[in-house]
């Protein structure tokens, strides 16, 4: 697995190992639990999973013009590494489901099967070529997912520790 996302798997798996199930559903009012947010993660995974497959499958990568609006965001998340506050989730990334009864198991497949798909896409495109479109950022690189997902992790992870801490 590539170093960003070992290191979100890594990260994850210290932020949630041993806390309870019912530790991991409790959320504030109006808040996502640290479940949901993991599944908004896994989610996010998948989405970016099956759009780099339609990609293969089409021969060619997903194609965009980038805004200014995509490249100010894209410094933002991707050169700073911060992610903005109050940007909702694409639907299709709202936690709905759960994840089942071994979220973290869950959570590690996602993760793995995107690095392969990126890993994929960056061979038969080019490490150079914008393979997928992002809602926000615009079209991107395998590494810029890469280090999307990595700051985009991170981000909601945060948000999972305080939860968890907010509980003990």
């Amino acid at each position: 697995m590539c170093p960003e996302l070992e290191s979100v798997r890594r990260e994850t798996a210290q932020a949630v190992g041993g806390a309870s199930a019912d530790a991991l559903s409790r959320a504030p009012e109006g808040k996502w639990s640290p479940l949901q947010l993991l599944e908004h993660l896994v989610l996010s995974y998948t989405a970016t999973t099956k759009g780099l497959l339609r990609a293969m499958e089409a021969g060619r990568p997903q194609r965009a013009e980038r805004t200014m609006g995509h490249r100010l965001n894209s410094v933002y998340v991707l050169g700073l590494g911060r992610f903005p506050e109050g940007i909702e989730a694409p639907n299709h990334t709202v936690p709905r489901d759960g994840l089942g009864g071994d979220p973290l198991r869950r959570f590690n497949d996602a993760l793995v099967a995107m690095d392969a798909s990126l890993a994929d896409a960056e061979r038969r495109f080019g490490h150079r070529t914008r393979v997928l479109v992002h809602p926000v950022l615009g079209p991107l690189t395998a590494q810029q997912w890469r280090r999307f997902h990595l700051v985009h992790g991170r981000h909601h992870l945060k948000q999972v520790v305080a939860r968890l801490k907010a509980q003990a």
